[in-house]
């Protein structure tokens, strides 16, 4: 699959020497030999440059020649209806970690699951309502939010995300593996310091995803690693948000983004360039997984 991609990518974009050195790598020619690695991507920040709203070119035609025995893989705090910002990555893609390690995939099949019970969903939210604060809900193939307000609308626009309809029962009806609150920071410790059975990360000045202790991008790392039969020192991660910590520290390689938080940098085996200054494929290349 890896290669038809290449072909037509390389075919429109780089010419045909360029197309000729692709051939080759995809059919094994020239390569190293090591293990097979799983190679793992967050997405705002680190793929997705949000302050341009692209991928930078440079890093699609990077992840278009890693080698095919590899597994790339996408590590995200969003469900996968909300993955539209890396279609042109699709197709090279089968492995993902989505809702911050709530919900693993595996081409198409999924190996892990973990939905909040609906009692301390209820128990969550009934509080949070009373503080006024707008709060939202995912799914694996749906969302919603409570209301809409300056800090919702500031956070989803942002991003480039589109804004959830309003439906503030709709965990009566779904499973849940996040929960959002749109608060500011003495409003959301207040939250943390009556709900020590969740943790708060936060993904934007005023937005918080709301997951259960037992949960991070990191311990899905793990178990979609465990599932691949990919020994975790043969792992590599990219990051660059507070939500991508576990994962970076535990990878056998991880890899901060220029634009990393400090904690994620200090977390990190290696610091690449910004997202913005093709920081993956400048990773890629240093280590030898690209030419």
């Amino acid at each position: 699959m890896r290669f038809i991609f290449q072909t037509a990518f390389f075919s429109c974009f780089m010419g045909e020497d360029m197309l000729k050195l692709t051939k080759r790598r995809a059919f094994g020619e020239e390569q190293p030999m090591e293990n097979k690695k799983l190679i793992l991507f967050d997405i705002d920040g680190t793929l997705f440059d949000n302050k341009n709203g692209v991928i930078p070119p440079k890093s699609i035609q990077a992840i278009t020649q890693i080698d095919d025995r590899h597994s790339i893989g996408i590590a995200t705090g969003r469900a996968a209806f909300m993955l539209y910002s890396i279609d042109e990555l699709k197709p090279l893609i089968e492995d993902y970690v989505l809702i911050n390690g709530q919900y693993i995939t595996s081409k198409d099949q999924v190996v892990y699951k973990n939905p909040i019970p609906t009692a301390s969903v209820e128990k969550l939210v009934g509080d949070i309502a009373s503080m006024g604060l707008a709060y939202g809900f995912e799914n694996s193939h749906a969302e919603a939010i409570s209301k809409i307000n300056d800090k919702v609308i500031y956070s989803f626009q942002k991003l480039g995300l589109k804004l959830p309809p309003i439906d503030p029962f709709f965990y009566k009806f779904h499973d849940i593996y996040q929960i959002w609150v749109f608060a500011e920071p003495k409003e959301a410790q207040s939250l943390r310091g009556r709900y020590p059975e969740f943790q708060f990360i936060r993904w934007m000045e005023v937005g918080y995803d709301i997951l259960p202790k037992d949960c991070s991008k990191g311990l899905g790392m793990k178990r979609l690693a465990e599932y691949l039969k990919i020994d975790l020192a043969d792992v590599i991660a990219f990051g660059d948000g507070d939500n991508d910590f576990e994962m970076v520290r535990d990878a056998g390689l991880g890899i901060a983004m220029g634009n990393a938080t400090p904690k994620v940098k200090a977390a990190a085996k290696y610091i690449t360039a910004d997202v913005s200054d093709n920081g993956i494929q400048k990773a890629l290349k240093h280590f030898h997984l690209i030419k």
